[in-house]
Order: C-alpha cells, then sequence, then structure tokens
C-alpha cells in the first residue's frame, strides 16, 4: 500500500494547542479532547490506520517467526534467474538505509523556504539529513531510511524516515516527485500535497511534523503499515519502555511473497528431496484466485487494522487486516473507483474478476515486474493489448472495429478507455500522482462525470464536451452495459427514506459482488440501524441471517454487528449471537475484531452525528465483543465527555488502564480530561504514569511541565 497519507489522521499525542482555563489564565493542553470533539474525531483513524482472504481456510492459522526469514541472497543459489529479474525490479529498488538504496531526492545544499523555518537538503559522506534553522536555531535530522524511488509512471516519489528516540522509525514531512523534481509537503487542514513555498507555515501547516507516522503497524500511531519494506515489525517492550523495530530489507524481498524460507531451505538441502511432495513451501502459481489476489493485497490494497500483533508474510492476511472495512471511509465511488488514495484493490469491482479468474499475475510478471498475458507470454509493455485480448480473443480480430479508433492510436489501446489513468482526489492536483483505473470500467463520461471522475474520453478529447463524448459512445455502441444490479441497488438507495424499501436494496446476500455487499451493508447500518429495534421485520432479518453464514469474513462480522446492535438485547436473538460464536472455530479471533471495529465504526456515525446516547450503546457494544480495544475506550470516553457525563469518561479510561497499563496513550487521555476538569495535581500524576511507558513524548513532556507551571 504505497503512501497511505490519505488514510492517516494521527494519534493521540498530538501538536498542543492552547486554550484558556475557567480561571481565565492560559493553560497548555493537548488537541484530542477539544479539537476532535469537533471535528469529526470519532474515525477509527485517530489511533489506528486503516487498512485478507475472501474466503477463509481451515486449519490452525500460521504464525511466522522473524526468524524465519532469510532475505533473497538465500534464494538466488537455487533460483538465480528469478533473483536477477528481482533485483532489477521496482521491488528490488524499493528502498533501503542510505547506502543501500538509490537516493534521487535532491540533497544538493538548495534550501527549502517555509514561512517561518528554512530546511536544507544536505548530503555528506554518504550520509543524509535535514537542517532546520527555526527561531534562530539549528538542528540536524539525520535519514535513517528512504522508501520509494520515483518509479511509477503516473508520478512516483521518494519518502524519508528518521529513527526516533522510542524505537520506532517516523515519517518525515519531506518528499520528493521525481517527475516535477522538486519537494513537496501533505498539509494538515486538507491532507493535500503541494510544493514548499514561503506560504506554508513549518510548525503548523505539515501534517507530519512534529513526525507522528511510523514504518510498521502500530494502533498508537498514524502508520504506513507494512507496505514499504519486508517483514517489519513494531512491537513494545514492556521492559526497555521503547519500541523495537525489525525488518529484513526495506526492499520487497523474495519471502514478502513466498512467505518464510528456512523450513524450505533445510528440506531441499537434504539429498532426495527430489522425491519428497513438501519442499516446505507452496508453489504461488497453485493458489486460487483470492489467495493470488492476497499475495499482492499484502500491500497493494486499502486496508484497516483489525489486529495489534505484527503481521509476517505466510500468515493468513484477514487474520489481521480487513479489506472491505475501509468502505466505512468512502475510500471507494459506487462504482468502485478510487476515491482517495489507494488503487489496486478497485479490482475487486471489476468484471474480469467478479466474472472470471483474473489476478495480479495474469497481467504484472511477479519478479521482473513486466508485463504478460494470462498464459504467460511476455508483452513489450504496459499498453499492449495483449493483455486483454489473449482473454477476449475476438477484439483482437480488427480491433479498430471495437474502439472506433485508429489501430496505432491511443484511443485503439484497450487501458486506454478501460484503466485510464486517475489522479487520486485525495491528494489533490497541485501534483501528479495518477494510477491506472483497477476496476476495468466501461466508459460513460456522463455518469462518471456526475460522481466526480475524469472519465477516459476526456483523457484525449479536451475540445469535446460531454455531450459530444457520451454521444459519440452511444452512436458505436447504442445502450452501454449496465452496471452491476448490485451496484444499481446501492444508487437506487441514495433516495430511499423507508427502511424496509432500504433493506431490500441494500441487503444483498445473493449478490455475487462481495465489495458492492459490504457498501450495501454499511450504508443500511449508517443511515438505519437503531439501537435496539423494535421489532425484527423479516425483510431486514433474513438477509442478515444469510450474511452471517457467509464464507467471508467481513461479510459475516457485518451481519453479526448489525444484529448485536440492532436486536441483541432480544433474549431469541443472543442466543442466536451465543450459537454463531460457538461456531466461528479458528475464525473467532478475525471475526471478533472485525465486528468490535464495526460497532465502532456504527458509533461513530451517531456520535458525528450529535447522538451521543446511541454512540455510547455502539461503544459499549464494540467493548462487549473486544474489551480491551483501545481505540474503543478512547472513544467512550469522549462521547460521554461530549454528554456532559465527565464522571464517566473518566470511569471509562480507569478501566481501560486496568486491561492495558501499558497504553501510554490512555494515561495521557485521561490525563487531558483531567486537565479539563481543572484537576490538574490527577492530570500531572497521569502524565507521569505514562510517561513511563512513552518516556520519549514530547506532547506528554510538555503538557506535564506547563501544568505544573499552572499549578503553581
Amino acid at each position: 500500500m504505497s503512501k497511505r497519507k490519505q488514510k492517516q489522521r494521527g494519534n493521540v499525542a498530538q501538536p498542543i494547542a492552547r486554550r484558556q482555563s475557567r480561571n481565565g489564565r492560559w493553560l497548555w493542553v493537548a488537541v484530542p479532547i477539544m479539537a476532535l470533539a469537533l471535528a469529526g474525531w470519532f474515525s477509527r483513524d485517530l489511533l489506528i490506520h486503516k487498512s485478507s482472504r475472501l474466503a477463509s481456510s481451515p486449519g490452525a492459522p500460521v504464525t511466522p517467526r522473524f526468524e524465519e526469514f532469510l532475505g533473497s541472497e538465500a534464494c538466488a543459489k537455487c533460483h538465480q534467474q528469478q533473483y536477477d529479474l528481482w533485483k532489477d525490479s521496482t521491488h528490488g529498488h524499493a528502498g533501503g538505509k542510505p547506502g543501500e538504496a538509490r537516493i534521487i531526492a535532491r540533497f544538493d545544499g538548495n534550501p527549502l523556504i517555509f514561512a517561518d523555518a528554512v530546511v536544507t537538503p544536505i548530503a555528506t559522506n554518504n550520509e543524509y539529513l535535514f537542517r532546520i534553522d527555526s527561531g534562530g536555531t539549528t538542528r540536524d535530522v539525520k535519514v535513517f531510511a528512504t522508501v520509494g524511488g520515483g518509479h511509477m509512471m503516473g508520478g512516483g516519489t521518494q519518502s524519508f524516515f528518521q529513527k526516533a528516540p522510542d524505537g520506532t522509525a517516523r515519517f518525515l514531512p519531506f518528499d520528493y516527485i521525481r517527475r516535477e523534481g522538486l519537494w513537496f509537503v501533505q498539509l494538515r487542514r486538507d491532507r493535500t500535497w503541494v510544493p514548499v513555498s514561503k506560504e506554508i507555515s513549518f510548525h503548523t501547516d505539515l501534517a507530519n511534523w512534529p513526525p507522528n507516522r511510523v514504518l510498521g503497524t502500530l494502533t498508537e500511531f498514524s502508520n504506513c503499515q507494512n507496505c514499504h519494506g519486508s517483514q517489519i515489525t513494531v512491537a513494545y517492550d514492556k521492559q526497555t519502555r521503547r519500541y523495537d523495530t525489525h525488518f529484513q530489507t526495506l526492499q520487497i524481498n523474495c519471502e514478502s511473497c513466498h512467505g518464510p524460507g528456512r523450513h524450505h531451505v533445510e528440506m531441499v538441502s537434504k539429498p532426495g528431496f527430489e522425491k519428497s511432495r513438501d519442499v516446505g513451501m507452496r508453489a504461488l502459481a497453485t493458489l486460487g484466485k483470492d489467495e493470488s489476489l492476497n499475495v499482492c493485497f499484502q500491500c497493494h490494497a486499502t486496508k484497516d487494522v483489525i489486529r495489534e500483533e505484527p503481521y509476517l508474510p505466510g500468515a493468513r492476511l484477514e487474520d489481521f487486516f480487513s479489506l472491505k472495512l475501509p468502505l466505512f471511509q468512502d475510500t471507494f465511488t459506487v462504482d468502485g473507483r478510487v476515491k482517495t488514495f489507494g488503487y489496486q484493490s478497485t479490482h475487486l469491482y471489476s468484471g474480469c474478476y467478479l466474472n472470471g479468474s483474473m489476478t495480479c499475475v495474469d497481467c504484472h510478471e511477479p519478479h521482473g515486474q513486466g508485463y504478460r498475458d494470462h498464459l504467460g507470454k511476455p508483452l513489450a509493455g504496459r499498453f499492449e493489448n495483449g493483455q486483454c485480448t489473449s482473454c477476449h480473443a475476438s477484439k483482437a480480430l480488427a480491433s479498430e472495429l471495437h474502439s472506433h479508433h485508429k489501430a496505432d492510436s491511443p484511443g485503439n489501446r484497450c487501458v486506454g478507455c478501460h484503466m485510464p489513468y486517475l489522479q487520486h482526489q485525495g491528494v489533490g492536483d497541485h501534483l501528479m500522482f495518477a494510477r491506472s483505473d483497477h476496476g476495468i470500467p466501461v466508459p460513460r463520461p456522463a455518469f462518471d462525470q456526475s460522481i466526480g471522475i475524469e472519465n477516459a474520453c476526456q483523457k484525449c478529447h479536451r475540445d469535446h464536451d460531454l455531450a459530444w463524448q457520451q454521444g459519440r459512445l452511444t452512436e458505436w455502441y447504442g445502450q452501454l452495459k449496465p452496471h452491476h444490479p448490485a451496484i444499481s441497488n446501492l444508487m437506487a438507495s441514495l433516495e430511499t427514506t423507508d427502511p424496509l424499501t432500504a433493506a431490500r436494496q441494500l441487503l444483498m446476500p445473493d449478490a455475487r459482488h462481495p465489495m458492492a455487499e459490504m457498501a450495501g451493508l454499511i450504508q443500511f447500518a449508517k443511515r438505519f440501524l437503531r439501537p435496539e429495534m423494535n421489532s425484527i421485520q423479516s425483510e431486514i432479518l433474513e438477509p442478515l441471517k444469510a450474511f452471517i453464514g457467509s464464507r467471508d469474513l467481513d461479510l459475516k462480522a457485518m451481519g453479526l454487528a448489525i444484529l448485536h446492535i440492532g436486536f441483541g438485547q432480544q433474549p431469541e436473538m443472543k442466543s442466536m449471537l451465543d450459537s454463531e460464536i460457538r461456531k466461528l472455530g479458528n475464525d473467532e479471533q478475525a471475526v471478533k475484531d472485525r465486528w468490535a471495529i464495526i460497532a465502532d465504526y456504527v458509533g461513530g456515525e451517531f456520535a458525528n452525528r450529535g447522538e451521543m446516547q446511541p454512540a455510547i450503546f455502539c461503544f459499549r457494544k464494540s467493548l462487549e465483543i473486544k474489551p480491551d480495544n483501545v481505540v474503543t475506550i478512547s472513544h467512550l470516553a469522549l462521547a460521554h465527555l461530549r454528554s456532559g457525563d465527565q464522571e464517566s469518561a473518566v470511569a471509562a479510561l480507569q478501566q481501560g488502564l486496568k486491561l492495558r497499563p501499558e497504553k501510554a496513550v490512555l494515561h495521557f487521555q485521561l490525563a487531558q480530561t483531567y486537565a479539563q476538569l481543572q484537576k490538574f495535581p490527577d492530570a500531572i500524576k497521569e502524565l507521569e504514569r505514562g510517561l513511563e511507558y512513552a518516556p520519549e513524548d514530547q506532547t506528554a513532556l510538555r503538557m506535564r511541565d506547563q501544568l505544573r507551571e499552572q499549578s503553581r
């Protein structure tokens, strides 16, 4: 998952802001308690970054260990051809520490001038650093690692990390984009990317200063998940009170796809291994459609994190991540195009996936990242029609009769019309960051414009208006292919206000379109679900029962969560839910993790509408399923505080700390709550407790010192 900037909102320890206390004196407190309560603070993005196999596998979960991974060089002895292809690929050049990775950014001593600071990128003795001059002080920030190399055709970037005192690797706010050849930053106010300029405040406008996003997956921090490197693990060590950050490399190595290699190497090193049916590693060519896709979706998908333990390749992806929960955040348009950031998982909306067996490696050669057809025949490049015509053979006979464009023109390329490069809307339009549309849609100019998408025809025909573009398509093809029925239902439901009618449109367990089915469930939950609904209508109950019988863990958890929130107080429903839990077997944790997150999301929807009591109900339902969920504990406390129940807010955080005393973020939030209540000694004590677990947290240290000064 490349550059998840649109999906990361930060952690509890945000930059501090001034607030006037009741006695009229200035008190410094942290942002979250008030600012988050005012502006969408119930998004799970505050503490956990979002980010699975679509059909669960039987058997006990596999839990790889870091020491079981050997690195790509161990593969080269037997697989030299594949190793050589990989070594020169974008995966082979994905990143690394200075001296390992190629630095394309300009560390040439030319200053980046902000309104209130000057930042100078400097290279010396194979070390790279940013010299920050501000307010009469100078600070050098050394580059620990880099990811990206400007490889992507639609706009490639390079990013940098520093090693923080707490053991994490923190994303620095200065990025370089190859196409434009300039440094850029992400703005805090709208998350867009803009070139560095004198109009931007270094201290207040940057989304990632002070550095708050970490390499790897941590629920306490905004994070880059495990995408920008190989075998990245980050875990808190209670003994050292620091985080341990480990990775094999910041390249994407062989074991990122194939899983841990130690057992395989040991087996094939023994005489006679050729006679064995088991060589200690499953051949990826034997995977089914969804299993194959999940190899790539480890990185190339928008995902929600559902558990805290570090993920390593070889483990079941759906035990750690959900591909569908990001739909709560309106990640995609109704028909599955990218709405913010993260493009490859839109393939799950494509006809090639829904009606066929197409996987990533049907078009992408996995070792060298070249292009091929589904039979494995190499192709000259990314625009070759052979990627499509190896399946759609009739279109190859006379492609211009289908495309209505000259044979040698861009309009005669399959991908020109069906996979156009689209700018990621979440990054804005100051810098080019476009990616090929993996939803593989039919061009629909009028519809695309209605949902804010630049249609394929506009890419070449900017001199013609929408009516002309739509008219030509109608002239050539007549009535265009309709949307999938599930997508049509989603669109029709937008005008529906009656819950039973909406249930018939949105609850679609037999639609054979998992992403649309999930979107329908989410829309129903957002718009029509209420706590303790009085009666169970068959139009609602029956499809939800069908969903809880699904093999898709996201759909199963969604059905369970809706029934739990809406009808869980009824004895027969409670009995049924208990029975379903007992049936989960090895999927129990994965389903419960999703279930708890869904209830939290629904609570957030109520809270953002100002309906605090339903929000509190949902947060409590979430904690019934996963009592120690730090995110939900935080949200419950904030809901109590916003509803005026300060005692319950404190009690919720205190209960959370009994379950998770090592979670510094809860200590800090409790301290902030005490500060809001003018209980400064209690706030200071709680900050001290939190600092025992996070001694380097600068925001907490500043707040403690400010409260001490305030209390004198």
